[in-house]
Formats: C-alpha cells, structure tokens, sequence
C-alpha cells in the first residue's frame, strides 16, 4: 500500500446568515443614530466620531468573543471592519453581501468536491480503496473487494484495519477469501488470531448449518436436481473455506462429488458440472479417474482449466510425453495470460526446452 496519504482537507462551515441578521439591524440603528444626530445639530462631529469609534471597537470585541465561542463569525467579522471603515454603510454592505450569499449558496459545490475535481485521485491501487472502506466502516467492502487486497491489508495494515477485515470476513465470507482468514489465523499479533479464530469458527457453523437446510431439502424431494446441485455447490464451497482439517475436507469434497454427481445423471452432461466433477476428482486423488474424465472435458471444453488440470493428471502419472502434446495447447497460453495464472508460461517453458533437448524427468526410487 502506498504509505503516502492525501493533504487533510480544512472543513467547510456554511455560513450562517441568520444569526447576523440582528447584529447588522444594531448596526445599521446605531450608525444611522448617530448620522441623524450629527446633521440634526443634537451633537457634534467629535463626540459622534468618538461614539463610532467605540461601537466599532464593541462589534471588534463582540466577533472575538463569538469566535472563541466556536461560532461561525465570517459575516460578523465583515460587518465589524465595514462598519469601521463606512459607518451606517457597514452594515448596509454587510445585508447586500448576506443576501449574495444566500443565493449563491443554493447552487455552490463544496469545498472537497471542487478540489477532487481539481486534483482526482487517478492512481488509488484496489488495495488503498478497500483499506478507505474498510476503515470508513462500508459494508460493501469485502463484497468490491479482492482476495489479493484483503491480504494486502492484513500483511501492511494497522491493527484497526486488520480488525475489520477480519469482522467483515465472518459476515460476508466466500470460499475464495479462504487465503485471507488463512492469513489472519497466523497473523503475529495475538488479538488479530484470536478474532480470526472466532471468525472460522462463526463461518463453519454458518455452513455447517445452511448443510442440514439444503441436506433436508434433498430428503423431502428425492428428484429435484436443483436441490441436488445447489446442496453439491454448497458442499464444494464448504470443503474450499479453509476452516475444515484435512480429513474433513476430504470427506466433504467426496460428499460434494456424489451430490455432483448425482445432479449430472439427473440435468444430464452439463460443462460447469463436469468441471467441477474433475476438480474434485483430481483433488481426492483419483487420479486415473480424473485423467479420463478431463481429457474429454478438455477436447470439447472452452475453459483452458480443464486442459490444465489434465496436465497436472499427467504428469502425476508421469506420463511425459503425452504431458508435453497437452503443454502444447494454447489455450494454457491464454490461460497464462490471467493475473491468478501468471506462474504456468514459465513452467511451460520448461517442459518445451527439455523436449528440446531430449531431457527426461528422474524416475522416482523404490
């Protein structure tokens, strides 16, 4: 995160017309008293100057005291020096000026947005605006956000920061934040863990509990497909959360197959099924199971991941040179191109050089 941060803004206080309104009728009945009394004879021009004066020097002590009194004196401190500098025509400026200031109030943009417009911040990186979100208390969040600045946030941010990443993930968690309340549950800081263990602890009972409302579904309608699959997705998701242990895992990815499964034999061969079929498959260790199956999926299949994951079949099979035809495909080169597959080029590099070169991988001891 960029530690540089933008210039404090000063705050912008409206100002507040009607409060001066009976200062500037004092005014103006004082000033134009001692007018009238002066051309009327009643006194001279010293002592009418005298009184000016003293009035001025009231008014200049009046803003003062308002001023320490935290009240907004824009329009009083006005008042004060044109009612020094232009006697009765102090405060006749004073009411023009109020009343601009009341029509043109009605149509003025603030202060921060006319300066934003001035200097906008072009360059704030995904991970600066979620660190602004999540201290701004905004729920949307996590929902805006990515697993790569959440861990950013919880690798560079203050504690604060770190606390409501981790609150926002117990309520709006997903399966593909799981690398970040991985990171919270071993973060240095012992309160930062012990949040986060709360918050694996609240996520696996949400899940736990959404399993016996989607398992109960499927008893009530034995058929229903869709219940079938949506309590297959959910299964999925539950193994992927990163609050199971391993053998659990396993034993809800082997519960999300036969749920899979059985939704295929019902929708039949549906692509996103079969995707996740092979994945699961794949994940479980099934290997010679998983290579049949994507090596179809991959050859009528769009999506380049089925192709990589034949590859990883293959090459746990040791299979080489039917894994280098499959590197070959460029539809991985495509894939490749995507932010959360930038390390595949460089392997497939590797394996494009040792056909080369007619190098052969070691074979394993017994």
């Amino acid at each position: 995160m960029s530690a540089s941060t933008p210039p404090e803004l000063p705050t912008e206080r409206p100002v507040r017309v009607g409060r001066t309104a009976l200062d500037i009728a004092v005014a103006f009945a004082v000033e134009a008293s001692l007018l009238w009394a002066v051309t009327d004879g009643r006194i001279d021009w010293p002592t009418a100057l005298a009184g000016h004066l003293a009035f001025s020097l009231i008014l200049v002590l009046f803003a003062v005291w308002e001023t320490r009194r935290g009240r907004e004196t824009r329009l009083l401190s006005w008042l004060a020096w044109m009612t020094l500098t232009l006697g009765p025509g102090g405060p006749v400026a004073t009411a023009l000026l109020a009343a601009m200031t009341l029509v043109f109030s009605r149509s003025a943009r603030p202060f921060e947005e006319w300066y934003e417009s001035l200097f906008p911040d072009d360059h704030e990186s995904r991970s600066e605006l979620l660190y602004r979100r999540l201290l701004e208390g905004r729920e949307d969040a996590v929902a805006e956000g990515s697993v790569n600045s959440l861990t950013d946030v919880l690798f560079t941010g203050t504690t604060r920061a770190k606390q409501a990443v981790v609150a926002l993930l117990a309520r709006r968690f997903r399966s593909e934040f799981a690398p970040a309340l991985q990171m919270a549950l071993a973060d240095p800081e012992a309160s930062i863990r012990v949040q986060a263990a709360t918050a694996a602890s609240t996520i696996e009972e949400r899940y736990h509990a959404t399993r016996i409302e989607l398992e109960d579904a499927v008893r009530a309608a034995p058929q229903d497909a869709d219940a079938l699959l949506s309590l297959a997705r959910h299964l999925d998701d539950y193994a992927y959360a990163g609050v199971l242990d391993d053998d659990r895992q396993r034993s809800v990815m082997a519960d999300a197959l036969t749920a899979y499964r059985g939704a295929n034999r019902r929708l039949g061969a549906r692509e996103d099924i079969d995707l996740a079929i092979g994945r699961l498959m794949l994940r479980l260790d099934m290997i010679d199971e998983a290579e049949m199956h994507l090596s179809g999926l991959a050859m009528r299949c769009e999506d380049p991941r089925p192709t990589l994951w034949h590859a990883e079949c293959l090459f746990r099979l040791r299979r080489f040179d039917d894994l280098r035809l499959v590197l070959d495909d460029p539809k991985l080169a495509q894939l490749g191109l995507s932010e959360e597959y930038t390390g595949i080029n460089p392997v497939i590099n590797l394996w494009q050089i040792s056909a080369l070169t007619a190098f052969q991988p070691l074979e394993a001891e017994p």
